[in-house]
């Protein structure tokens, strides 16, 4: 008889003809409730709902018309002044308090790495964010593809500007050691980009 037909015969009987046979006291072994891969089926499955709940925490939508814009969020925390602010980073951001008829309405250190200052309109709705890092990285968390990109000179400084339709909505620029961004919810003239690059150190 071949080994694989009679492997099939010994799979094939009945468990309690097994359990008739045994000697006295003897206690079949309990099937685990669990094989390794429904333990697996499980694994994966709760690793789809982390993920369904994380991810839209991780990642938000920018508030203005520009679709598909995305910006990351990191831990960040809130502070009431630019000075103490820098107490965590180590430098300090220079920016006014008030931009056109925007002010300035949360300060907080990202990721204990990134000073960002969120501006408001009238109604509170953030407009326009500025950001400043050590180093030469896009700190903007902006990866868009705009209909324009070019560079201005304003106080020294040579900055990139993206944006669409005339209005721009992403300001780059370093300078002496230190990157910038300024991001735009709803858009500004190619003027006003250069008054408020200017006006931030």
């Amino acid at each position: 008889m071949k080994k694989e037909t009679v492997l099939k015969a010994l799979n094939d009987i009945d468990d309690g003809f097994i359990e008739e046979a045994a000697p006295k006291g003897y206690l079949p072994k309990e099937k685990p409730g669990f094989s390794w891969l429904n333990m697996r089926m499980l694994a994966g499955a709760l690793a789809v709902v982390l993920m369904a709940v994380l991810l839209p925490n991780i990642l938000r939508p920018a508030d203005s018309g520009q679709p598909g814009n995305i910006q990351l969020v990191n831990p960040a925390s809130g502070y009431p002044n630019l000075a103490e602010a820098e107490k965590v980073t180590g430098f300090p951001l220079d920016c006014p308090n008030i931009i056109q008829d925007w002010k300035a309405s949360e300060i907080n250190v990202i990721a204990n790495v990134i000073t960002e200052v969120s501006y408001a309109d009238k109604s509170g709705q953030t407009v326009l964010y500025v950001r400043k890092a050590k180093g030469s990285d896009d700190i903007s968390g902006d990866y868009n593809e705009y209909s324009f990109e070019k560079e201005l000179e304003t106080d020294g400084k040579t900055v990139t500007v993206k944006g669409s339709d005339n209005l721009c909505y992403l300001l780059i620029w370093t300078d002496q050691g230190y990157s910038y961004a300024v991001s735009a919810e709803t858009g500004i003239s190619l003027e006003e980009a250069a008054e408020i690059a200017a006006d931030i150190h």
